[in-house]
């Protein structure tokens, strides 16, 4: 805690004192100890000290007077002063000029004034203000917890703190949404914390001072430093940020004690987030289970009950997409998570699902979501007549926003449009799955298949379940498999690309990454091990009927390995 040097010059102990330089600044110089030293200055003055000093050793001697002058500057001390009447009687010309300079009021006291009396009276002081700091502080903790226990909106809690401190607060969660504002927040404020999310850092570094200034990021703008704190979770997961700017006024607290009021601030904002997750997730619980009800046939008058509930209207027509995820379980190691897989699980369906919510709502369409044997599931309102672009719509932008959120995610969208139709939710969703195992062979990752789409899927997957034509196909594609294993080298994937580029050598060896005759010499051990020709259409049509549907039957049983 520090006091006004303008406060000290109207201690009674101080009436007899007369400031000799810079007298216009004591209103802005702030001391926070008092020291008595003589020359030499070294490294015993702080900065915003007080220093007392006789002058003895220097005082009869100006140049040693001017260099101690010139090292307590040096040090930023608060102000000089100096007992006369025995060492020192005036104030030398260049002592003076220099201290008026940097700004050092320069004091002279009567030599009767007694340093420890004089330093007693500050010290006492001193305390009093910092009495009164640790009041005031306890004060805005007492009324933190307070509103906080009684559930006041996050933007009453933190108004209480800016009103206290006089600086505008600004809450967001994790993605930069705006949570909770103080009544001195602005729009140019506000305009400014958006600006300062795009430059945050990590939160990495220690501080020696206050274990909060580690956490504390300064944002320097053109016109303004914005303070920047991470609400952090017992998982040491960010929630979000609270930001303000430096403290102006000094009244009442200094900056340390605004770094804790600050630190109650965040803490109090902790408690107002976990309140809100679990709000959130056991609302979330109930949609995700309504929703794996549509999808699982239920349509009971209760269910009916609960949609008018929660705001959904089951009347619309809706089509169902299924997301496949591909590698959580490898993110979920690369992470060197604390968390267990199902924990880390939970929290990652929860980001995507808040961003499927929010695709659902630009777009101005109802959507209903859960996660559902290991899968996604959606149901997005349509219309028949532009389904598709709405559906593409929907998509383009929530892979736009989980690109930003969760970049290395994989995950392969199918949709189920056969009909659009009102109330057949477990029609939709069992197209959607469908399309995922049929199509995903032929499209691979990330890609988006609709059921409509699939019509050759569909003839094939019901070929490959004649006993007969499953021996025939299982004939031609099994050795070409065993091979591959054996010598690693991929001779389905090769067929494949070879029929995909019109069979032209040169472009498949291109695409392939494979030498010209590298190429030919697989395209020969295909020939050789099914004993069908690649220059007999008949036979070409065969093996590629025959590799697609093994293909399809495997997906069946694995679909997004």
């Amino acid at each position: 805690m520090m006091l006004n040097l303008e406060e000290i010059m109207k201690l009674e102990i101080m009436k007899p004192a007369t400031v000799k330089t810079a007298s216009r600044y004591i209103v802005d110089k702030q001391v926070e100890w008092v020291s008595i030293t003589e020359a030499p200055v070294e490294n015993f003055i702080r900065k915003h000290e007080l220093v007392l000093t006789t002058g003895i050793g220097y005082g009869h001697d100006p140049k040693q007077f001017f260099e101690f002058v010139s090292d307590v500057i040096k040090s930023e001390a608060a102000a000089l002063a100096i007992a006369t009447g025995r060492y020192i009687f005036e104030l030398y010309e260049d002592a003076k000029t220099l201290a008026e300079e940097h700004q050092l009021p320069i004091i002279f006291l009567p030599w009767e004034i007694r340093f420890a009396d004089l330093t007693q009276a500050v010290t006492a002081r001193l305390m009093d203000q910092k009495q009164a700091g640790i009041r005031f502080t306890q004060g805005i903790q007492q009324e933190l917890l307070t509103l906080t226990l009684a559930g006041e909106r996050l933007s009453t809690i933190i108004s209480h703190v800016s009103d206290c401190l006089s600086v505008p607060l600004v809450i967001t969660d994790h993605l930069g949404v705006i949570k909770g504002k103080s009544n001195l927040s602005t729009a140019n404020f506000e305009n400014h914390v958006r600006v300062a999310l795009k430059n945050i850092k990590s939160f990495d570094y220690i501080s020696e001072h206050h274990p909060l200034e580690s956490k504390l990021q300064e944002v320097c703008l053109e016109e303004e430093t914005i303070y920047v704190l991470p609400i952090i979770q017992t998982n040491n997961h960010i929630q979000g940020y609270l930001f303000t700017k430096p403290l102006e006024k000094q009244d009442q607290v200094d900056e340390q004690g605004f770094l804790i009021i600050l630190e109650h601030t965040v803490t109090a904002a902790a408690f107002w987030f976990l309140q809100e997750n679990a709000v959130q997730e056991a609302e979330a619980r109930i949609r995700d289970n309504f929703v794996a009800d549509l999808a699982n046939g239920m349509q009971t008058k209760l269910l009916k009950t609960k949609a008018q509930a929660m705001g959904y209207n089951l009347n619309l027509p809706y089509l169902a997409i299924v997301g496949a995820p591909h590698n959580f379980e490898e993110l979920f190691r690369e992470g060197n998570q604390s968390a267990t897989f199902d924990e880390w699980l939970h929290s990652m369906v929860h980001y995507i699902e808040e961003e499927i919510y929010f695709a659902g709502s630009t777009i101005e369409r109802a959507c209903m979501s859960t996660f559902l044997e290991g899968q996604i599931v959606i149901f997005l309102e349509v219309s028949a007549d532009d389904y598709k672009a709405t559906v593409n719509s929907f998509l383009d932008l929530l892979y736009r926003r989980l690109d930003h959120l969760l970049p290395d995610v994989e995950l392969t969208w199918a949709v189920g449009d056969a009909v659009i139709e009102p109330s057949e939710f477990e029609e939709r969703y069992k197209e959607a799955k469908q399309a995922l195992l049929l199509g995903f062979g032929r499209l691979g990752k990330g890609s988006r298949i609709y059921y409509s789409d699939t019509k050759i899927d569909r003839v094939l997957h019901k070929i490959g379940e004649v006993d007969e034509l499953k021996a025939l196909i299982e004939g031609y594609v099994t050795p070409l498999i065993d091979y591959s294993t054996l010598r690693e080298i991929d001779l389905i994937g090769t067929f494949i690309a070879y029929q995909r580029n019109q069979n032209k050598v040169s472009q498949t060896a291109r695409v392939l990454h494979l030498h010209r005759q590298s190429l030919l010499y697989r395209l020969r051990k295909i020939e050789s091990i099914t004993g069908l020709s690649l220059a007999n259409p008949d036979n070409l049509f065969l093996l590629d009927l025959s590799i697609r549907t093994y293909q399809i039957s495997e997906n069946m049983e694995t679909p997004h390995s």
